[in-house]
């Protein structure tokens, strides 16, 4: 584990050698709202999952520099009174940020060694996932990743990395950290950019499935989680001159197993939602 944290943080300081100076940088802040969000055990009186409304606030940036791209995203997660804060009638707040760093085989070898049939590139994906929130569970998420991430030769983008991933978060219910086993994650993330007459649009989104991770806080085997957030996005700032600065969209999110939960034996671990969104780039 700390040598994975010892490459994650050399990854991350690359942003501050001269060889890694930005060649592209985008930023972008961004709004969603979905009704149907679901939370393990979060039930109602007849012990039925409940549905959360979630206004989710969205800071995203990323950039390219000579060998590699930097990926960052930070949500914050307001919750309607549906799932509470700790100790309080208001909607619970979380915070969930994700960094990658992307090192290019092609580049560190000064070849296109590694763009055969449909791959691109291939790359060392290294990154982290910190997260929190103020419920009574009060959980407190880090994790780590690192593995190879396949580019894939489409219009646009689209990624594939198979991943080792560690994970230990907090039980604020039975009052102890929790430290997963290690396991096995892919992620996949994607835009591909489409028209809509003389609109232009992108199909965009991620999948990501995380392995069995042993035991959870409270002595249950976890299971294999999936998260699934496609969306669809217009450009409508090109309507008024302003290419790729104001975008509006909606999309699905589908999260089999949250966190790891069972979903046939607990309530709320299926989530299904649609979601609208907007956000604008700086």
């Amino acid at each position: 584990m700390k040598k994975l944290a010892g490459l994650v943080a050399l990854a991350a300081a690359c942003a501050s050698a001269p060889a890694c100076a930005f060649t592209w940088s985008d930023t972008s802040l961004g709004w969603s709202y979905g009704p149907d969000y679901h939370e393990p055990s979060l039930t109602d009186a007849q012990g039925n999952a409940k549905d959360v409304g979630k206004n989710t606030v969205t800071f995203t940036h990323a950039d390219g520099y000579t060998y590699g791209t930097n990926f960052f995203n930070v949500d914050m997660l307001l919750s309607n009174s549906a799932d509470p804060a700790s100790n309080s009638n208001m909607g619970a707040t979380e915070f969930y940020a994700i960094y990658r760093h992307n090192l290019s085989m092609n580049a560190v070898t000064h070849s296109q060694a590694f763009t055969w049939g449909p791959l691109k590139d291939l790359t060392l994906d290294t990154g982290f996932i910190l997260g929190s929130k103020n419920n009574a569970f009060a959980s407190s998420k880090r994790a780590i990743v690192i593995g190879p991430n396949f580019e894939l030769d489409v219009p646009g983008r689209w990624d594939v990395a198979l991943l080792y991933y560690k994970e230990n978060n907090n039980n604020g219910i039975v009052g102890q950290r929790v430290t997963f086993n290690s396991t096995w994650s892919i992620e996949s993330s994607w835009g591909v950019p489409f028209h809509v007459g003389p609109l232009a649009a992108s199909f965009e989104g991620f999948l990501d499935v995380v392995g069995p991770k042993g035991k959870d806080g409270f002595g249950n085997d976890t299971k294999t989680e999936l998260l699934f957030r496609p969306k669809v996005m217009f450009d409508v700032g090109a309507l008024f001159g302003h290419k790729n600065a104001f975008q509006v969209g909606a999309g699905w999110e589908y999260w089999v197993n949250k966190y790891g939960t069972n979903h046939r034996t607990t309530p709320g671990a299926l989530q299904s939602t649609p979601f609208v969104t907007a956000d604008i780039h700086f």
